[in-house]
């Protein structure tokens, strides 16, 4: 098959994906990448090119595969991609929804960075007044790949500890540019962590210490908070701590009477919120998970498992499951996806989609010191949660419990309350070894799933399979 490559404003981008499998593709010549890498002022452009990527990545696929497999939606919409996903009826054959999409999206996002990390360091020598911006761009995309290589696991392969030394298969992992003959086979879950981990360490030594961006970008402070992610996902519960309490200590929650605001009152970056560690910017960009939620007529909303878990009506979160606008009272919606202001104009609304947060620091930290057997530790985090969200004192908190089990049911009470929606449901069921347990509202063929179960994770796409005879498929429904 042939290459190409195709520009997306305002950058050129660079989605070869490696096995040109979903591709025709148009050789350009072989001058023309380095040509356009030739320019350090070709840095900035790529970057901001391969995060519009990664915003698409989550807008389109990441966020809403997670929740269609999970128990916190019910599905009243007839689209046939999501029933497959939410039914999980998915197959080999689906290339053109989330099975061969993810994948593609994923590795084009991953070769846009491998390009980066390839050619920026090259421009050093003559441009050694850039350094630091040359060495921020490549973090940048450092961290960028560990965090794709990271969701494509979690999405084609079983969860780390699936076997005790996560020796099952994972994805390919991809550092290099490829050629357009390479065959490249599936590392074991083990490798692919460790090539997450070696991303975002190579990643932290490159940050430069006047490095100072918006939760927009890729930051240290970032890439700490995804080890404490891949870390709780890995059982490592002291790492899990130690990064976790790194981003705590040099952040702050935001407060309980601007919770919603960041969420409905994006308008600038000013309002990311005071927790955001790193959100993508969905200026001009699409509106596909604001379309899944649209409270006036939802193909997704909130299940009765997820209702029910507020029981205290002061908590700020219920206002993100309700909207009233004039005189219609929209209920058990979500609107964690769609801006609300009215003094902007429809164009500058838009909403971020949340990748690494504050909140979620807590609940890593608070599930690791239960584990850990520091039950207090583990008390004092979900009490911290609880006061931002209920809008009262901490020591006015009541945490019962009795042991360490009942804890840390209360520790994935908590997370369903917080994150809701997020992209996370799918992957918790899995990596706590639990079973999708489905309210009786979810009308769905599947309404319990037992783990572990090959459905719980998605078939390698079949045009890979016929176009790179080193990949080993998954089972598949068909």
């Amino acid at each position: 098959m042939k290459k190409i490559l195709s520009p997306i404003l305002p950058v050129l981008i660079l989605p070869c994906f490696y096995a040109c499998n979903f591709l025709n593709v148009e050789e350009l010549g072989k001058s023309d990448i380095p040509t356009y890498f030739s320019d350090v002022n070709a840095l900035e452009p790529a970057i901001y090119g391969t995060y519009s990527l990664l915003y698409t990545f989550y807008d389109r696929y990441m966020l809403q595969y997670a929740e269609l497999k999970g128990d916190e939606i019910k599905l009243s919409g007839a689209d046939a991609t999501l029933s497959t996903i939410y039914n999980f009826e998915e197959t080999t054959y689906d290339e053109t929804s989330f099975v061969g999409l993810i994948w593609k999206s994923g590795y084009n996002i991953i070769n846009n960075a491998n390009h980066i990390i390839y050619y920026a360091p090259q421009l050093l020598p003559d441009n050694p007044g850039s350094a630091d911006l040359i060495n921020n761009v490549t973090a940048q995309a450092y961290f960028i790949r560990a965090l794709v290589h990271f969701d494509l696991c979690r999405c084609y392969a079983q969860t780390y500890t699936y076997t005790n030394d996560a020796s099952h298969l994972g994805i390919p992992v991809v550092t290099r540019i490829q050629a357009l003959t390479d065959k490249i086979s599936r590392s074991d879950v083990r490798t692919v962590y460790s090539q997450v981990l070696a991303d975002l360490n190579s990643a932290m030594s490159l940050f430069s210490e006047s490095y100072s961006m918006s939760a927009y970008f890729a930051s240290p402070l970032a890439c700490k908070a995804l080890m404490a992610r891949v870390y709780l996902y890995m059982h490592d519960y002291e790492n899990a701590v130690k990064y976790a309490s790194d981003v705590i200590s040099s952040k702050s929650l935001t407060p309980h009477d601007k919770y919603c605001d960041m969420y409905n009152n994006i308008g600038s970056e000013a309002d990311l919120g005071e927790e955001s560690i790193f959100r993508i910017n969905g200026y001009l960009q699409g509106n596909s998970l604001r379309n899944l939620y649209l409270y006036s007529e939802p193909d997704a909303t909130p299940t009765e498992k997820i209702l029910s878990m507020f029981a205290d009506s002061r908590d700020v979160r219920l206002q993100l499951l309700n909207y009233n606008m004039a005189s219609v009272n929209y209920n058990n919606v979500c609107m964690k996806f769609i801006c609300t202001r009215s003094d902007i104009t429809d164009e500058n609304k838009h909403y971020d989609p949340f990748v690494l947060r504050l909140s979620e620091m807590y609940l890593i930290r608070a599930e690791a010191y239960c584990a850990l057997g520091q039950l207090e530790d583990a008390e004092n985090d979900i009490r911290t949660l609880e006061a931002r969200a209920l809008g009262i004192p901490e020591e006015q908190v009541s945490i019962v419990y009795t042991n360490a089990e009942e804890l840390d049911s209360l520790i994935a009470q908590e997370r369903l309350k917080e994150l809701c929606f997020e992209g996370h449901r799918l992957f918790d069921i899995t990596r706590r070894h639990e079973s999708l347990e489905r309210s009786q509202d979810c009308v769905s063929p599947i309404m319990n799933l037992a783990y572990p179960d090959y459905r719980f994770i998605l078939p390698i796409p079949m045009v890979e399979i016929e176009a790179n005879d080193a990949i080993v498929p998954n089972p598949s429904t068909n």
